[in-house]
């Protein structure tokens, strides 16, 4: 016999290489025949279906491995729905877009979003293969430590470490610049790392900067020159140590979702008549509590720090929905101070 003859693949060969055309031809809704799967390999059927009932009794890797029959695609969603054997992907096809779709949000760097975006289309079988995400390009004045700055922010928050860093503000070509001391260098920040947290298109670093006394809110995309202290459990403060004003431990989800902008201050209930509809209500605040008054008039109770509130009514000042707030009367005091400064400001031609 030749020693160059090519020896049968073994056991182990054939069911990976069945995983892996399963994993990249098939889905929920559309399967592959035994007979394409072995001649795709170059075995007989018969060892194809052996191991195909095998994996559907173990499910690898916790997959499900079964056989689409037209029972099942009475329903589908796709334009070309086809029975057959399939694996059940990582990731279906709504799981995917949200992901990558979240990704492409983030402002991060076009090339890095690019092989990021693709690693998830890869665990979605199938359903991977769309398109409409367009172009990913690297936004202008981009902070190149960005990526770097998640990475070490995330293992401070976990180790409890103290940091020190450079945060920029923008110069008039918007370029990312350090803000500078009384001595004219660039000022060093310290904080307590508590959390990572992504809203209104903007990451977020809760912590505790000090000297200060509250919790800060800060754009990662302007940290620079991070630096994580070595040792674990270096922080000032812990973030069990920040209560409400009752004395509660803080509730971090709760506590970002009563914020339309992370902003300081307390949550207070605030109480609104909303005249034309409630989308500017529930694309804000999840827990708004409505009674409906006539038609298209509610009134609305939501939680939220008084200027956070100003910020959010003020967008919606010339919106098709009419949106007052009737208590408490600080608020519609900081509201009407904020018309009369707009009147003064534009209410003559001079400029």
């Amino acid at each position: 016999m030749s020693g160059s003859m090519k020896s049968a693949p073994s056991t182990a060969e054939i069911v990976v290489e069945i995983l892996e055309l399963l994993d990249a031809h098939t889905d929920r809704e559309h399967g592959v025949s035994a007979v394409w799967i072995s001649k795709q390999l170059g075995v007989t059927e018969k060892t194809v279906r052996g191991h195909l009932h095998t994996l559907a009794a173990i499910e690898p890797f916790g997959r499900k491995v079964g056989k689409l029959e037209r029972k099942d695609l009475i329903n589908a969603q796709s334009i070309d729905p086809k029975t057959g054997w399939y694996i059940e992907p990582i990731f279906d096809t709504a799981q995917m877009r949200l992901l990558a779709d979240g990704a492409a949000l983030s402002r991060s760097d076009g090339e890095y979003l690019r092989d990021l975006i693709a690693k998830v289309y890869a665990f979605a079988g199938r359903s991977g293969q769309l398109d409409g995400l367009g172009t990913l390009l690297t936004p202008p004045h981009y902070n190149r430590e960005f990526l770097s700055n998640v990475e070490q922010l995330n293992d401070a928050i976990a180790h409890e470490r103290q940091i020190h860093f450079h945060y920029c503000t923008y110069d008039v070509n918007g370029e990312l610049i350090p803000r500078i001391d009384a001595a004219g260098k660039p000022k060093e920040y310290t904080a307590d790392p508590y959390n990572l947290r992504y809203k209104n298109e903007k990451y977020y670093l809760i912590c505790h900067l000090q000297p200060y006394d509250d919790l800060s809110y800060l754009h990662v995309e302007r940290i620079r020159n991070l630096r994580v202290e070595e040792a674990d459990h270096s922080i000032q403060r812990t973030f069990d140590s920040f209560t409400d004003n009752a004395g509660n431990p803080i509730d971090i989800t709760a506590f970002m979702s009563e914020r339309p902008y992370p902003i300081d201050g307390e949550a207070i209930p605030i109480r609104l008549r909303v005249d034309g509809g409630l989308e500017p209500v529930f694309d804000w605040f999840n827990d708004a509590k409505v009674t409906q008054i006539e038609e298209n008039v509610y009134d609305v109770t939501i939680k939220a720090p008084q200027w956070a509130t100003v910020f959010w009514a003020l967008q919606y000042t010339n919106s098709g929905v009419h949106i007052t707030v009737l208590e408490p009367e600080s608020l519609r005091s900081e509201l009407l101070r904020a018309g009369h400064t707009l009147l003064n400001r534009y209410g003559t031609t001079e400029r």
